[in-house]
């Protein structure tokens, strides 16, 4: 429920079928700060087969967004790419950097609004996050998909 004072958004999720499953992993597989979200899970092929990794009690719970909070989905892919950039720096990689990898990356605004982050990936030039605002967001997921809940990182509004 959204007040005033503590704006809320549910994000909707749609769970797209997988042909292969590409194999259990968990936040062990994911670089520096990525690996230690606010909230996490591991999306299954359905609702009762969804792993809540930390910091919730459900997917609901995981992406329910409040201001300054931000949501990552990370595939195997994307999680081996960041790994790989994080190696290439010598561990040095900036949350943003890191977050650029992620296939979706949304949030809510420290004034509420609704933002998509759109930004460059890391190590193709400079890594500047741009949050665009939305009427609605929503979360595209597929099986062993990770949806990472950060607080914290979705930038104040410019203005």
């Amino acid at each position: 429920m959204a007040t005033r004072s503590s704006p809320t958004y549910q994000v909707e999720i749609n769970r797209q079928k997988a042909a292969q499953a590409a194999g259990n992993y968990d936040l062990t597989d994911l670089p520096g700060a990525l690996a230690e979200p606010d909230a996490a899970v591991r999306v299954g092929k359905t609702p009762k087969q969804d792993k809540v990794l930390s910091g919730a009690k459900s997917l609901g719970g995981v992406t329910k967004l409040r201001p300054g909070t931000g949501l990552a989905v990370f595939g195997r892919p994307e999680s081996r790419w960041a790994m790989a950039y994080y190696r290439r720096v010598g561990g040095t990689a900036s949350m943003t950097e890191l977050l650029s990898y992620a296939r979706q990356l949304i949030g809510m605004a420290p004034s509420g609004g609704l933002v998509v982050c759109l930004c460059g990936h890391a190590g193709q030039g400079p890594c500047i996050p741009l949050w665009a605002p939305r009427e609605e967001l929503s979360l595209t997921v597929q099986p062993n998909d990770l949806v990472l809940r950060f607080d914290g990182i979705v930038e104040p509004d410019e203005g």
